[in-house]
This record gives structure tokens, sequence and C-alpha cells, in this order.
């Protein structure tokens, strides 16, 4: 098999020489000859041609290239597909704080923050300040201290993971609010990938080709940005049922151990609603009902009843569907936003021809473990699994037996947006944008992506500090040690004692530490993720 070999300088002079000397007359090669100044000069020129060549394979070998020429043998390998990981930005949550603790103080989405060296973060959600407001800051007392707000960093990168109460200082603070910090540590920045780890990941990556292996479906998923809501998907586990083949779970994190966000189908009614097992339904607003609507009691069994005749801000007739029981009692009530039989011809229209089997829900994916409703208007409440089997994934409904003519199929269900919704479409693909979303699980496979339990853990530690250390100090630092080792865990990543007492005792100061808490590794489920905060920490 022919080998590139390159040749030093000596070595090309030296069989230049002996050629020379073997097919001509010429015999003087000593170092003042003209002879060997020559060949002298023509060996360099080739030697400097196979250093180049040497560059030049190196720059086309995944293991030696390196920054953007790594990045383009990335795309030799799987053009579109897999690229350097961006920096990520860092998050965590502050608390801002009042002196006085009378009135309601607000504070906007947006909120800039940072740290006494420029470290600047925006808070994610909207918070306040009530009389009521529980303490968070030690010695504040009630009405002084908002709830933890999620913030993030301005700028990606690992300089954003700050250490606890070092977030004290504002852009541009609410009126009313008077300091902020940060109880616990910003975690999660990362730098832009190295090149170490990116040529791992692109071997990781070739390794997993066949697609639709939980190697391949978790390295698709790490990494990944949600275009919408900006969270990163951090912590990825497949697991796969053992029994039931083809049958996955893709559990992701975005860091915060909370990516999950949900919406529901059915709209709050407003007004008092009184059901009275009559076909009369009396109601003080009748705002958004007409004849035609579906509506219900917020209650279980999620039942829907259709609007015949509305009076207004007094009362509302329904029908009732099939042998569904009307309830009875005051309460909220919803309307319906989903009519599955939407388009279908009937007659009357919106309603099934008949013989059909399939339908598809408007809003995926569905989250399986909060109540679904399917209401028929004939056969009333529809039993999952029972008269239908539903794919929480692509949303779609296979009805057993088929529906018959004019009938009407109502739907109420909980689905996920952000994070869940995004990684589901990256995975399934998206047959109305192919281009960006081509999908990845193989045909015949189930791929369900879903949050995991987060498992909040428990640590109680007694240390000894060196002489010469600071007591506090010390504590605290351990403190901060427990918490990045638990909290950078992912998912189905066991607690081990072993590794908690060694990053303890990497603090500066520590001379010995007994952890007392947990007992015993912690061995966490395929659906767990371990987690912790300041109040599960005890240091003596």
């Amino acid at each position: 098999m022919a080998r590139f070999t390159p040749k030093t300088h000596d070595q090309i002079l030296a069989t230049m020489i002996a050629q020379a000397v073997a097919r001509t007359n010429l015999s003087d090669v000593g170092d003042s000859s003209v002879l060997k100044h020559i060949l002298s000069a023509a060996a360099r020129s080739d030697s400097q041609q196979y250093y180049q060549m040497s560059l030049l394979l190196q720059l086309f070998s995944i293991d030696t290239a390196a920054g953007e020429d790594l990045d383009e043998r990335a795309k030799d390998i799987q053009p579109g597909t897999i690229a350097r990981l961006v920096a990520t930005q860092a998050v965590g949550t502050v608390v801002f704080s009042r002196r006085g603790t009378t009135g309601t103080v607000l504070i906007p989405v947006g909120t800039k923050v940072k740290t006494s060296d420029g470290i600047s973060f925006s808070t994610t959600a909207l918070g306040e300040i009530t009389a009521a407001s529980a303490e968070q800051i030690t010695g504040h007392g009630v009405g002084r201290d908002s709830v933890p707000i999620p913030c993030i960093a301005d700028l990606g990168g690992a300089s954003g993971n700050v250490t606890a109460n070092t977030i004290t200082k504002f852009s541009n603070k609410p009126a009313g609010v008077d300091e902020v910090t940060n109880p616990n540590s910003t975690q999660y920045g990362r730098d832009l990938e190295s090149d170490d780890s990116f040529r791992a990941r692109i071997k990781a990556f070739i390794a997993s080709l066949p697609r639709c292996t939980p190697n391949a479906i978790e390295s698709l998923l790490i990494g990944q940005q949600d275009p919408v809501s900006g969270a990163t998907i951090l912590f990825a586990h497949v697991y796969e049922d053992p029994i039931n083949r083809g049958n996955v779970t893709a559990y992701i994190d975005d860091g915060t151990g909370s990516a999950e966000s949900i919406a529901r189908t059915a709209v709050a009614l407003s007004g008092t609603w009184t059901w009275n097992n009559t076909t009369t339904v009396l109601t003080t607003n009748t705002t958004g009902v007409t004849a035609g609507t579906f509506i219900r009691k917020d209650s279980s069994p999620l039942l829907f009843f259709e609007v015949s005749v509305v009076v207004p801000n007094t009362s509302v007739t329904i029908l009732n569907p099939g042998t569904a029981t009307i309830p009875t009692g005051a309460g909220a009530s919803s309307k319906a936003t989903e009519k599955l039989t939407l388009g279908l011809d009937g007659p009357p229209p919106d309603t099934a021809v008949g013989g059909e089997t399939t339908l598809y829900l408007d809003q995926i994916p569905i989250k399986a473990s909060e109540p679904i409703a399917l209401v028929s208007s004939i056969r009333g409440p529809l039993v999952l699994n029972t008269d239908y089997i539903l794919n929480t994934a692509s949303g779609q409904i296979d009805f057993t037996p088929a529906l018959v003519n004019s009938e009407i199929i109502i739907a109420d269900y909980t689905y996920f947006t952000g994070v869940i919704a995004f990684a589901q479409k990256l995975v399934d693909g998206d047959p109305n944008d192919r281009t960006n979303y081509p999908g990845y699980r193989a045909a015949g496979v189930l791929v369900i992506v879903d949050t995991p339990q987060v498992l909040l853990q428990t640590v109680q530690v007694s240390i000894t500090v060196k002489d010469g250390y600071d007591q506090t100090d010390a504590k605290n630092l351990a403190r901060t040690a427990i918490k990045d080792y638990i909290n950078g865990l992912g998912i189905s990543g066991d607690v081990i004692l072993s590794e908690l007492t060694k990053r303890i005792m990497e603090v500066a100061g520590i001379y010995d530490v007994d952890v007392i808490l947990p007992a015993s590794n912690i061995i966490l489920l395929d659906d767990q993720l371990a987690r912790i905060t300041d109040p599960n920490i005890l240091i003596v």
C-alpha cells in the first residue's frame, strides 16, 4: 500500500550525490565543490515541498487539524449536521430586595444586573416584591425580598459562571428596589468548544452514524439551542424499553432542572359558572361563548358539552353528548379550542363523513402524564387505548371503531412548548421544513422527548479546617464545591460519595471531611436528575 513518507534535506542530498557520482564522471563532492552546492540547493527546495505536503496532510486529518481547518473537516464528514458548539450563556437566579415592606414593587423582564467586575446578567421572568413576600435573605424578614428570579448572562462563556453573592450591582435599577444578589453561583456558561472537545465529538458522531441508536440521539440533542426560547440542551439521556424495542424516551435538561414548558388547549371562561346536573348552566359572564361552542366544568373527568342557546350573562343551554353525566356545583369552566373534525365534510360541515380512522391533534408533542380528554358528540367520553390510540410525539389518533357520519370529536390536552417541542422536532423532523428539520429517528421507532424527574439531594458534612484558614470562607467554598458537583451531574448521573469527598477535599484549607449524608451512593434511574440547593446543605 502506497504511503507518503516525508524526507529531510540530508536524506534528499545524499540520494542526489549518490546518483550523480554513479551516473557521471564527477567525483568531487566535498563541501566546497560546485556540484554539492548545486545539489544542496535542489535538495533544500525538495525538502520544503515535502514539509508543505506533510502540513497539507495534517489539515485533512481530524487528529491534527485545528481551528478553522477542523471546522472544515467536520463539514466534509457531514455537511450542515455537526458543527463546533458556540459559547453558551450562564444561568442562575437573583433576589431583589428593598428597605421598606409596604406596597408592591415590580421587577420587569430584562432587568440588567452585574458583578463588581462588570459581568452582566438579564432577568428572564417578571418578578415582584409584595408585603407578603417571604424572606429570602437572612435577616430581611417578610415583605422585603422577591422570590429567586431566573437570569442569564448577557455574553456567552465560562466567565459568566460567577460565585454566590457576587451579582450585587445594577445596570438599570427598577424603581423601589435597593439591592440585588445571587444566592447561588451561576452555572453552565461555556466557552467556544475547544479543538480537543470538538475532535472527540466528531469521532463520537461518526461512531453513531447508524441512526436512532441511543448514542446517536444523544449526540444529536446535546448542544442544540432552541431558536425561540434560547435554551440550550446541556444534558441528554436516552432510554430504550428493554421489552418493547423501538420505544425510546429521550430525557433532556437545559441546566435549570426545569426545562419543561407546557400549555393547554382549553381556554378559561370568565365569571361564575354553576352546573346543576341539567342542560341549563347558570353563568354571570358568557363572553366568548356562542351557539356551537364546546364548554366544560374544570373537574375530572374532563367532559365537553355543546352550547345550543346563550342567554347573555345569565345562562347557557347545553346538549348532552351520549351517556356523559352533566356535573354539578359552581366552579371554573373552560371552552374547547380544538375540534378534530374541523374541515371534514359531514354533512353537516365540520363533522365526520363516516369511516375516518385517523385524525391529528393540532399541537405537538403531547404531555401524556397530564389529563387527555377526547369527547364524541355521539358516544360521549372516549377512553384512551380502548376507543383510540394516541401517538404523543406526532399527535396522530387512531380510532377503533371508525367515526360515523356527523360525529364531532373534541379534544382537550396539555402539550409541550419551548425546548421540549424543539427537541422533538429535531428527532421527528418537520414535514413543512425538511431543509432545517429533516428528522433523525429511524422508521418504526417511536421517540418521546421528556424532562427527567428532579431529585433534590440532602448533604450533611463535617469538615476540619487547617490552621490559618478562615472557617467561614472554607465552609462557603465547600458548599460551592458540593453544589458544583451535584448540579453538574447529567441525567441518570449517580451521586458518588468518594467523588463528593474528593471535591470537598480539593477546597483550599480543608484538612479533613466526614460525609454524614448521604450515607451511601445515590443511584439514579434513567429518568432522574440529581440537584441540590443551599437549604439542603448542612456543613458543621
